[in-house]
């Protein structure tokens, strides 16, 4: 069963991400005062607000399982998001608003939530074991598609991690500075480590998070490239293969999503 620690930290990560994403996607051009940094151009802002609002939808649906099995697939992806951005948070700590509440409350978030989530998950770990309920495997193709998705989303999230200004220029569709490379990148590891787990357990319940979470990121990213299309001129064939990727990962998420509410187990 999932623990009461564990669901209380979830609900809590649900609510900064929320706030987060609400403060980035809607506010996306006045991040000088409303948010931790000055982020430029506001496609920046908004995609990472849609990863953040992914990401609450990911906490809301994990801390409503009963069963530690169904959460299980989040740890990995947020524990990878949480440790990259505290290491681009400290590479780039002059970038941050430490003179408002936004910058110091930034700093001091992903400091900390780094060892309360280990402490979560280590009560986790040693509370009383639940017997799983049956696996209803990944259809073939869609293992593969989340594969092929996987590995992309990790392969260019750790390029624009370790290397942002080469990577930004030759694999970014848009301008993107050293410190929201590296923002960028976080989540699209940490995204790509969800494909790859929803894969390696094999499983269309425990898919369910993720595939919401990955309509939500494509649904909010095509809306975001909409209102700043612009962003995209001159970027050739990177904004139409970056439009066509986010295609792919809305319907992955819509397909993921509609299979797992009719799945029924074997022997249920």
């Amino acid at each position: 069963m999932l623990t009461r620690e564990l669901r209380a930290l979830l609900w809590f990560f649900a609510s900064l991400a929320f706030g987060a994403g609400a403060l980035l996607y809607l506010l996306s051009g006045n991040t000088d005062d409303t948010f931790s940094w000055t982020i430029k151009p506001p496609l920046t802002a908004a995609f990472l607000g849609s990863a953040y609002w992914a990401a609450f939808v990911l906490f809301a649906w994990s801390a409503r399982q009963e069963i530690w099995v169904r959460a299980r697939p989040l740890v990995l992806p947020v524990t990878v998001i949480a440790v990259l951005l505290l290491v681009a948070t400290l590479i780039h700590l002059d970038k941050f608003h430490k003179h408002s509440l936004f910058g110091v409350f930034w700093i001091v978030a992903y400091i900390v939530v780094p060892p309360l989530l280990a402490l979560a998950l280590w009560r986790q770990r040693h509370a009383p074991p639940a017997p799983e309920p049956p696996r209803v495997p990944l259809a073939p193709a869609l293992r593969a598609v989340l594969v092929v998705e996987g590995l992309v989303l990790a392969g260019v999230g750790v390029a624009l991690f370790v290397a942002p200004d080469a990577a930004g220029d030759s694999l970014w569709p848009w301008t993107l500075t050293p410190l929201t490379a590296r923002a960028i990148g976080a989540f699209l590891v940490g995204f790509g480590a969800a494909a790859l787990q929803a894969v390696w357990e094999n499983d269309i319940d425990r898919l369910a998070g993720s595939a919401y979470a990955f309509a939500t990121l494509g649904l909010l990213e095509l809306i975001a490239l909409l209102r700043y299309q612009h962003e995209l001129d001159g970027s050739g064939a990177r904004g139409v293969i970056y439009v066509a990727f986010v295609v792919l990962v809305l319907l992955t998420g819509i397909a993921g999503s509609a299979l797992s509410r009719r799945a029924v187990p074997q022997g249920a």
